[in-house]
């Protein structure tokens, strides 16, 4: 793995919560998986994927036998998806750099930036930078494949919006392996006025005694909390980005079984370069 130091605080929040971060995908089972191994199984072997994170997506392609480079910010991220691939014999390259300053040295027939990557951009400048980096390393016959939440009337109303308990689980978390009940609330604040939404995510962990079953003792409740914001972004201006980085939207979805855009949750955009 390859790797690009920094001390952004928001990086050490990630690194806090990278050991929690797939039980969302034990809440609620990823569904985008059969969609990416699809694309792949046409514009693969070579597939760069944006925002890896802890590799669910990545991993499940290399499995596939495609070729797989995985960019990540989170060094902590990227050494989940490592331990991952070892412990699965897959294999995979890993790079840990910021996508809107990428650094490599190959083309890919297919490129990637799912669950909400492009809405980690901050504004649509750094929305059109991340298109040239998928345009730099887009294969001339390529295509890319952005992924983002659907804008809807919740992100241009004004906060606040009341917390959600998106989940509480049972599992074993830490080098003790110690059984624990982690809860999961969501906070998220619209600022309409900038296109944005402030997302803060709060996992409250109780340990559980191994003998009765009950929390006990003080200091064995915690929580772990990182916030961050998220761009809402629209088709049209996704398709200005995309034209200004000399790419073009060739098709759009609203879910992972291809319905028409707007009849589901996401935006799902499909690109190739401009012919010149």
């Amino acid at each position: 793995m390859t790797e690009t130091s920094t001390n952004d605080s928001f990086l050490d929040d990630i690194g806090l919560i990278a050991p929690l971060y797939d039980l969302d995908f034990l809440a609620f089972p990823r569904e985008d998986i059969d969609f990416y191994i699809s694309l792949g199984e046409i514009y693969g072997p070579n597939i760069l994927e944006l925002g890896i994170g802890t590799g669910q997506i990545g991993l499940a392609l290399a499995e596939a036998g495609a070729n797989v480079t995985g960019v990540d910010i989170s060094a902590e991220m990227l050494e989940i998806t490592a331990s991952n691939a070892q412990e699965n014999n897959i294999k995979i390259e890993l790079v840990c750099q910021d996508m809107l300053d990428l650094k490599l040295d190959s083309n890919f027939g297919l490129v990637c930036a799912p669950m909400g990557t492009i809405q980690h951009c901050q504004n649509i400048e750094e929305v059109v930078k991340m298109f040239s980096t998928i345009e730099q390393y887009l294969a001339p016959d390529g295509i890319a494949v952005i992924d983002a939440d659907s804008p809807n009337p919740d992100d241009f109303s004004p906060p606040p919006l009341p917390p959600i308990q998106h989940w509480s689980q049972f599992t074993h978390l830490g080098s003790e392996n110690s059984p624990s009940q982690v809860t999961k609330t969501v906070v998220i604040e619209p600022e309409p006025a900038t296109s944005t939404k402030h997302v803060t995510w709060h996992y409250d962990i109780a340990t559980i005694g191994n003998n009765d079953n009950q929390v006990h003792g003080s200091g064995l409740l915690s929580r772990v909390t990182v916030e961050f914001s998220l761009l809402t972004i629209t088709k049209h201006e996704m398709e200005l980005a995309a034209r200004l980085a000399n790419l073009e939207i060739i098709d759009t979805f609203g879910d992972y079984d291809l319905n028409e855009y707007g009849e589901g949750v996401r935006l799902i955009a499909l690109l190739r370069k401009i012919s010149k």
